[in-house]
């Protein structure tokens, strides 16, 4: 099936279909090379064959799929000996990217991609699976120069780089302008100023701990893993961060209501309303509202200090290919849509950040794209490993106790003690 009524007949795709970049062949260097199954022979060999995220995958109709169309129909008409099939899949699930690379290759490799984006954590996983091919002497130096400050280590497994992150979404605050005079958010501003405040305060999946609280504590000076990767709270910050809670709930500020709440999009209209003055966001949530009320500003989330922190994750274009000709091939598909310029207009039509810092600077929300400059580089890469470990878990059971009454001392005390030799 053909992907649009305006591409080019060179680019196939069925209904579940679309999109990916180029570059140079593809040496695989002396980095732990994953366990590939032979490669057979492509009956066609000059196709890149694309999966594509159904997460980040444009809605029918949108300005977004205009553009995505376009670019695709570029890439035809660039590299016209290729033939692009690009599909659109869910990443998990029956179905999905990361269960179908795992179950096709030993069976069925050829129906497999050459190309496709990951989140972090599946990342991980397909480079410990070997699914996934190291890219540390494949991608172009000029592209990993003009990536964002410290974002490549989300494409990277023990030093070793295997994905190329391409779309970026950080977590922050969001508030009114009558309720803070500044964008610096200290506990005890918020304390001071008592605005109705809601963030995703239970778990939602992929997090035992909610990523408020994770943020502040780690900010504070935390750890949730020690240098041999044992669970282990800090005492200090723990204290701080509950403090603060037991304090805000004493003055109504939280309350046990407040775990009621596990996504973005819950309270979104009662901020747009006014009902609440200060929440919780990350990008893709923000990013997807558009106009927003003069009086609105941005933030980050709330801290003892009032430092600057968030918590980076992303896709990642993953080569899946150990054919160093479909490598090739690929590479051109990655380079094409890494154009800065295609990043940029692609990414903001998606609601995602580019990873390019020139991609950032071009986009027309000039007032984000300022914002997201200043977070990034406080941006922290936290591994599902320890948000998903028994001090993740005690560090949000204590929260969560805090605000059904329990004193910050004894709820910390609780925590502490599970980790004590």
């Amino acid at each position: 099936a053909m992907i649009a009524a305006d591409i080019q007949p060179t680019a196939t795709v069925d209904s579940d279909a679309l999109r990916q970049p180029r570059t140079a062949a593809l040496p695989l260097q002396s980095t732990p090379t994953p366990v590939l199954s032979p490669v057979p022979v492509n009956p066609d060999p000059l196709q890149v064959r694309v999966w594509w995220p159904d997460e980040l995958y444009p809605l029918p109709g949108s300005s977004a799929e205009t553009i995505f169309n376009n670019q695709l129909e570029g890439f035809t008409l660039t590299y016209s000996a290729y033939r692009l099939d690009v599909r659109h899949k869910r990443s998990n699930g029956l179905g999905g990217i990361m269960p179908t690379l795992r179950t096709a290759r030993p069976v069925a490799p050829g129906v497999l991609p050459d190309i496709t984006l990951m989140r972090r954590a599946d990342l991980v996983s397909a480079a410990a699976e070997g699914l996934i091919v190291p890219l540390n002497d494949w991608v172009p130096a000029d592209m990993l120069d003009n990536l964002t400050p410290g974002v490549i280590g989300l494409g990277e497994v023990n030093g070793v780089l295997y994905g190329l992150p391409y779309g970026l979404n950080i977590y922050h605050s969001v508030y009114r302008e009558e309720v803070f005079e500044g964008p610096t958010l200290t506990f005890d501003a918020v304390l001071e100023k008592r605005p109705a405040y809601l963030f995703p305060a239970n778990v939602s999946p992929g997090s035992l701990v909610n990523w408020t609280v994770l943020l502040q504590y780690v900010a504070a000076g935390g750890r949730l893993a020690d240098s041999e990767g044992q669970p282990i709270l800090d005492e200090e910050p723990l204290l701080a961060v509950l403090d603060y809670y037991e304090r805000g709930t004493a003055s109504d500020i939280f309350g046990p209501t407040l775990l009621t709440y596990t996504e973005f999009d819950a309270y979104w209209n009662s901020f747009v309303t006014g009902d609440t003055s200060l929440i919780g966001v990350d990008s893709l949530t923000y990013l997807k509202q558009g106009d927003m009320p003069s009086n609105v500003q941005l933030a980050p989330v709330p801290t003892l200090d009032g430092n600057a922190v968030t918590a980076l994750d992303g896709w990642m274009w993953v080569i899946t290919t150990a054919d160093p000709e479909r490598q090739e091939q690929a590479r051109s598909f990655l380079s094409w849509m890494m154009r800065v310029s295609q990043q940029s207009i692609l990414t903001e039509a998606l609601g995602v950040l580019p990873s390019q810092q020139q991609a950032l600077r071009q986009w027309d929300n000039s007032a984000y794209a300022s914002f997201a400059q200043t977070m990034l580089p406080n941006s922290l890469i936290i591994s599902s490993t320890e948000r998903n470990n028994s001090a993740a878990i005690a560090l949000q059971d204590s929260f969560a106790a805090v605000l059904n009454g329990t004193p910050a001392t004894v709820a910390a005390e609780e925590a502490l003690a599970q980790f004590s030799q």
